[in-house]
């Protein structure tokens, strides 16, 4: 649906008198017309029909998608910029139309002192020879920072789709230890989830646990994002032998709200982590054992039985389950461990667990046999 740039002209200068009057409660605000002093007709059509997708990720902390014909853009505010950005994105300028669906849409309030408004825009509105506008870099001072970056031509990475992913590739290459002493080589997995994981992945997951200020709560995204396939070893085998031409997880909710079944858990995660490769396994199995050396039992009964059993004494609140205290050291080793599991976990089931066609396919094959 189209925006009218009118309001939203409106809308970002009575955000600027709302932040002078909230300095100096003898402000008065004005009723002049203002606004920003356009770019160019395609900028301010952006400004009105981009499609636009808003991400909060805290108090004043969010990432917005801008599609825009073919173009595609990316912003962020309040976090810190990373060194190097999300592969396929590079920094552009704000423009008067990326600027105002960012403080629009993303609800940022401004940051401007009763005298600097008075400075800056007292005495320039509509009517006022001269007067074509404000340019947007002296607007740009009354509001936090905001970061643009535009997706690359020729560029074809299909992360870039997923606003999710995206932020959770922007957060991790910007970490900087806010707030878990994240080691470089568990952000790098990090970065390799969400830049190069499957689609099936729910990455909001992974983002979330990114954000938090706590190792369990990293932990357990990461855990739920192999708890949603614990079905699918199980009904895989199942629809060989009845007739289901939905998806395996239409078929796990249909189970689940009908017969109220549904998977042993540790048992489940055992059969979904015999599917990892040895190299996998055996990085869960000496991440809850530094310094091992023997690796000889690295099934996935045994990872199952250490992550579950991490899982339980972070979930559970009973004495009895009460979670043993972990370094940092070895908190980044589970987390490294936990990211390849899940890509890889993903790699071998996520697809058929959603695909529709795909089971479609195969129950058509097994039929004609």
């Amino acid at each position: 649906m189209s925006r009218n740039r009118k309001q939203m002209s409106t809308d970002i200068f009575d955000r600027i008198h709302a932040a002078a009057f909230a300095n100096d409660e003898n402000y008065v605000a004005d009723s002049h017309p203002r606004w920003i002093a356009r770019k160019d007709d395609v900028d301010a059509d952006l400004m009105a029909n981009a499609e636009i997708r808003v991400l909060p990720l805290g108090m004043q902390i969010f990432s917005m998608s801008v599609s825009y014909k073919t173009k595609r853009f990316f912003c962020f505010s309040g976090l810190p910029k990373p060194a190097e950005v999300p592969v396929g994105l590079s920094p552009v300028d704000a423009t008067p139309g990326l600027f105002a669906c960012a403080v629009v849409l993303g609800d940022m309030p401004a940051i401007a002192s009763a005298a600097q408004v008075l400075d800056a825009i007292g005495q320039q509105y509509h009517g006022i020879d001269g007067y074509y506008g404000h340019d947007l870099s002296d607007i740009l001072l009354f509001f936090p920072e905001i970061s643009f970056f535009e997706v690359s031509d020729g560029v074809d990475e299909n992360y870039l789709l997923n606003l999710e992913r995206v932020a959770g590739s922007y957060v991790s290459r910007g970490y900087q230890k806010r707030p878990l002493d994240l080691n470089p080589n568990t952000l790098k997995k990090l970065v390799e989830l969400f830049e190069g994981g499957p689609d099936a992945i729910p990455y909001h997951l992974p983002l979330q646990g990114v954000m938090s200020y706590s190792w369990p709560s990293l932990f357990l995204d990461l855990y739920r994002c192999l708890e949603q396939l614990y079905s699918a070893p199980r009904l895989a085998n199942l629809i060989e032998k009845v007739h289901h031409d939905g998806s395996l997880s239409d078929l796990a909710r249909i189970l689940e709200n009908v017969l109220s079944w549904r998977p042993r858990e540790e048992e489940s995660l055992a059969t979904l982590l015999n599917k990892l490769s040895r190299t996998a396994r055996e990085s869960l199995i000496s991440s809850f054992f530094v310094g091992q050396t023997d690796l000889s039992e690295a099934t996935g009964e045994k990872c199952a039985s250490y992550v579950y059993k991490l899982r339980n004494s972070h979930v559970h609140f009973r004495p009895a389950m009460s979670a043993d205290k972990i370094s940092s050291y070895q908190w980044n080793s589970i987390i490294s461990a936990m990211c390849d599991a899940v890509i890889e976990v993903y790699l071998e089931m996520g697809g058929s667990f959603f695909d529709k066609n795909l089971l479609k396919s195969r129950i058509e094959t097994v039929v004609s046999s």
